[in-house]
């Protein structure tokens, strides 16, 4: 038994040896991926998302190139979405449960991240000099939670479309939200008219909240949307609207210290502000859910849209900023997005605190 010992040790290694082979010439199958989608499928939900977006596209060769931009979006939402929905972590008081951010296909599904940058944000820094800050005291009255929607002050989600026009559209939102604080009455306001009027931007080629406002200011108000509608198009001014059909009253506008949340905080506990952000994130062009954390930039030089806090709260321990945009109610939570609020670094997240205005009356 002992002398058959070492042949049986030369038989296992000879056949480990030849498995290992066999394996090297046929490896396994890769893991499955339940989220990749076959070719038939994706093609089936492009050909539905055309029909419910009513897109068409020039040629054939246009549309293909179009399903494929959306299948990889597809795809990659299938693996975001398949990972974990939360994560424990312990804070000061134990384990908290915090939910992620959740993403879904919306009107954006045709385009990479730099073509929805170029097409539909629309903040431009030239010639940008803000305004002096107005600091506010520290002991100022500033609820736990603010949502100026549950006060009325804030009109139903718009869509700028592909004119980079962001910045009237989060000026506007500013102005109907102090008005309705002050006066009582929400009113629709004219987009439109900034993007027409607003010599210190360039319409549909982008432009900056502080120009708008001065703007409106230096005129005495603004008119409404009804009078005054959006077309989505570098047009003429109107200038009989612009100097003489107010239906809003606007005397001024402010500018919060930069880089200072708690600053911003007194803000909006009095009325929506609007800020700059950077925008560019895959995941921020699919965002459907959940507090935003980035990955964004929080480099001021890197902002590229505008949108409007209109509150603040709290979820699962976690703080937030309530911010309008202007991309529709297809997008995000019908329209808005919760961004971490009090962060580590100074300009907040994706640089929202880099440059905060409100109007004045």
């Amino acid at each position: 038994m002992a002398a058959s010992t070492p042949y049986l040790i030369i038989l296992l290694c000879a056949a480990s040896l030849l498995q290992a082979s066999l394996t090297a010439a046929n490896p396994p199958p890769p893991p499955q991926q339940p989220w990749r989608l076959p070719e038939s499928e994706s093609r089936a939900r492009f050909s539905r998302w055309m029909t419910k977006y009513s897109k068409t596209y020039a040629n054939e060769e246009d549309k293909e190139k179009r399903f494929g931009v959306f299948r990889d979006n597809l795809n990659q939402i299938g693996a975001f979405s398949a990972q974990t929905s939360t994560t424990v972590v312990v804070g000061g008081f134990g384990p908290q449960t915090i939910t992620t951010v959740r993403v879904g296909m919306n009107r954006f599904g045709d385009l990479e991240p730099a073509e929805v940058a170029a097409q539909f944000t629309g903040f431009n820094s030239t010639g940008f000099q803000s305004a002096r800050p107005t600091f506010l005291p520290y002991d100022s009255a500033k609820p736990c939670c603010v949502d100026w929607r549950s006060s009325g002050a804030v009109t139903g989600v718009k869509f700028q479309g592909p004119c980079l026009s962001c910045w009237a559209f989060a000026a506007v939102a500013a102005i109907e939200g102090m008005n309705k604080i002050r006066t009582g009455e929400l009113v629709s306001l004219s987009e439109q008219e900034l993007v027409d009027c607003d010599t210190g931007s360039s319409g549909c080629g982008g432009g900056r909240v502080d120009t708008a406002l001065d703007l409106v200011a230096g005129r005495g108000g603004i008119t409404s949307e009804t009078k005054y509608p959006y077309s989505g198009f570098n047009g003429r001014c109107d200038v009989d609207k612009l100097l003489f059909d107010r239906d809003v009253a606007v005397k001024g506008f402010k500018a919060v210290p930069i880089n200072d949340e708690r600053q911003l905080a007194l803000a909006v506990a009095r009325q929506p502000v609007t800020v700059y952000i950077d925008a560019s994130a895959w995941d921020f062009q699919f965002y459907s859910s959940g507090i935003y954390r980035g990955p964004c930039s929080g480099d001021p030089a890197k902002v590229n849209h505008a949108v409007t806090i209109v509150g603040y709260c709290e979820e699962f321990g976690e703080k937030f900023w309530l911010a309008k945009n202007s991309w529709s109610n297809d997008w995000g939570e019908q329209g808005y997005i919760k961004l971490a609020k009090d962060v580590p670094w100074s300009t907040g997240t994706c640089a929202l605190a880099s440059s905060p205005f409100y109007p004045t009356a």
